[in-house]
């Protein structure tokens, strides 16, 4: 074949041929200002839940607002600055284990699903407070006395009452010990996703506020933003991957029994007629491959069954040699 015999097809001709059998170009579609997806961030609640959330935190808010005048004697304001969610993963970044001091609840005594958090140096204002002071001091790493430590549990404690209240009657969490410092230890999956709410608090016409987060598990408020939860699993780990096994062992898989090949140029193929004869690359003596779903699994020798073509298996791919040969056909199951 020579250059002068190629016929080139040019774009005119080309939209004729498409023309021809009913074929339109595909329109450039314009598409409006998507937003990035970015898989390193949980999308557990959807931006509708997370306002729905932050409506339900401001009413919270002005809860907290009145528990924190009740026990300072002083006007405070508490607002929510923040409703994200993460993945658990992401914990040591959230907080820092010996500047925190933080108070676990959860559905039972022995199973915690939050915590609340607040600062070292904010748990020393609040204590200075308590006592009558009105300026913080002090070293906010030092322990607190018994008074001190007395005094601020029932703040913290009141304030968890207010925010825990909000997702009652669908989930009905408590305290679950007694406010520390340092991270709770809750064994969270690194997957799971977790939601993570701050109150800014702050004394009415006066600077320097403060923050109290609250970090718990997503799942905890799929009936307050009107998400369905996913169902619990029925089944144990066990049965599930027992159940596994037998499905995989009932898929079907192509088995191809291959000969040998044959690289040929192109003008050779088209020579090709009766009786010609094609010299493969294999000799005689050579065993037969079975192929399995691409990968080579056995080797055989050519043979007949039945009156059909087969292969009698004399090894596996790891060089093990088929003791006592046996017949298989699709879909009998395997003996032993």
């Amino acid at each position: 074949m020579t250059d002068a015999s190629v016929n080139h097809l040019e774009k005119a001709r080309i939209r004729r041929l498409l023309a021809a059998v009913g074929s339109t170009p595909v329109q450039e579609q314009t598409t409006g200002d998507v937003p990035e997806y970015d898989w390193r961030d949980p999308h557990w609640l959807n931006v509708d839940q997370i306002n729905r959330m932050a409506a339900v935190m401001s009413q919270v808010a002005a809860k907290l607002g009145n528990v924190f005048t009740r026990f300072f004697s002083r006007k405070f304001e508490v607002s929510p600055t923040a409703v994200t969610q993460h993945f658990a993963s992401d914990l040591p970044r959230l907080i820092e284990d010996g500047a925190v001091h933080c108070l676990p609840f959860g559905p039972e005594d022995r199973f915690s699903c939050g915590f609340l958090a607040i600062s070292s140096r904010t748990t020393m204002d609040w204590v200075t407070r308590l006592l009558g002071d009105t300026e913080s001091s002090g070293d906010p790493d030092r322990p607190l006395s018994s008074l001190e430590e007395s005094l601020l549990s029932d703040l913290v404690a009141a304030v968890l009452d207010t925010f825990l209240a909000s997702l009652r009657p669908s989930e009905t969490l408590k305290s679950n010990g007694r406010l520390s410092k340092g991270h709770p230890g809750i064994q969270f999956e690194l997957t799971e996703e977790i939601c993570r709410i701050v109150f800014q608090i702050k004394e009415a016409d006066k600077g320097d506020p403060s923050d109290i987060m609250f970090l718990l598990s997503c799942s905890r408020l799929a009936a307050l933003v009107g998400k369905t939860p996913a169902p619990t699993p029925r089944t144990t780990p066990q049965e599930l991957s027992k159940t596994l096994m037998e499905h995989l062992q009932q898929m079907p898989v192509t088995v191809t029994a291959r000969l040998a090949t044959a690289t040929i140029g192109f003008q050779e193929a088209l020579d090709l007629g009766p009786e010609d004869i094609l010299l493969l690359d294999k000799p005689l003596h050579e065993m037969v491959e079975l192929v399995i779903e691409g990968r080579t699994a056995f080797r055989g020798r050519p043979a007949r069954s039945g009156g059909q073509y087969a292969v009698l298996i004399k090894e596996s791919r790891a060089g093990r040699v088929q003791d006592t040969p046996t017949t298989k056909t699709p879909g009998e199951p395997k003996k032993g």
